[in-house]
C-alpha cells in the first residue's frame, strides 16, 4: 500500500527490494520527505530495458523528470538536495570524509556472502565504538547522515534474508540499528522513515512499496 499522501511531482525509483542500495535510497526518501514511484526490476543485463537509463546497468536508478541518477551515492545525494529539512551530509570536513568512507564500506558489502557481511559489520561495530572528538550522538557520524541510510540498507536486507543475528550479535550495531528504526523524519513529516524500506514480505513478493508522504 502507498505510504501517506501523494506529492504533485513524484520521482521514480528503479531497483530491487533485496538490494541494500535500493533500501538505503528508500530510507533517505523517508527522511527527506520525498515521494517515490517504485519499480522492481529484475533484468539489469545488457538487454534490459533499464539500460536506456543506466548504460552500464548500475542501480538503483532515480528519475526526476528528465534528470536521471544511478548508483547509491548519486541517488541519495540527489534526494538529500531535493528533499526537505537539514542536509544529511555532514558539515564538518573531517567527519564528512568519515561519512563517505562508511558509505563506501557499506557499498562493498555482499549481504548474500556471510564472510563479507561479517567483515562489514565488524567494521561498523569498530566505527561505532571509535572517537568522534567533540561530536556526540548515536549514529555513524554522531549526527544522523547518509552513512546511516547506507548501513541501514545493509542491515535491513540481512534481516530480511534471515541473517538478523549478524546484526543483533554486535552490541553497538544492534543499538545503532534500533536508533535508526525509531529515528523521526528529518523533514519533520509525520512518517516513519524506517517503514519506507522493504520488508521480508516485500522481498519475497519481489515488489517495492511506493513512498507517499506529502499532500498534492
Amino acid at each position: 500500500m502507498p505510504i501517506g499522501d501523494h506529492l504533485r511531482d513524484v520521482q521514480d525509483l528503479y531497483g530491487s527490494p533485496a538490494c541494500p542500495h535500493t533500501n538505503a535510497v528508500l530510507l533517505a526518501a523517508g527522511e527527506k520527505g520525498v515521494d517515490l514511484n517504485c519499480h522492481a526490476e529484475t533484468d539489469w543485463g545488457p538487454s534490459g530495458s533499464i539500460r536506456s537509463m543506466s548504460p552500464l546497468g548500475i542501480g538503483p536508478i532515480l528519475k526526476d523528470r528528465d534528470c536521471i541518477n544511478y548508483g547509491l551515492v548519486a541517488c541519495m545525494s540527489y534526494i538529500d538536495d531535493k528533499g526537505f529539512g537539514p542536509s544529511l551530509v555532514h558539515r564538518n570536513g573531517v567527519t564528512r570524509a568519515r561519512m563517505w568512507r562508511e558509505i563506501t564500506v557499506a557499498q562493498a558489502c555482499d549481504v548474500s556472502d556471510d564472510a563479507s557481511l561479517a567483515a562489514s559489520l565488524d567494521q561498523l561495530e569498530e566505527t561505532l565504538g571509535s572517537s568522534l572528538g567533540n561530536m556526540r550522538g548515536d549514529y555513524v557520524c554522531g549526527q544522523y547522515t547518509l552513512a546511516d541510510c547506507a548501513w541501514a540498507g545493509v542491515c535491513q536486507v540481512a534481516t530480511n534474508m534471515g541473517k538478523g543475528d549478524a546484526v543483533s550479535s554486535r552490541a553497538k550495531v544492534n543499538a545503532w540499528f534500533s536508533s535508526v528504526q525509531s529515528h523521526p523524519s528529518t523533514s519533520k513529516e509525520s512518517i516513519s522513515p524506517y517503514g519506507c524500506m522493504s520488508t521480508k514480505a516485500d522481498a519475497d513478493a519481489g515488489t517495492i512499496r511506493e513512498v507517499r508522504i506529502n499532500t498534492a
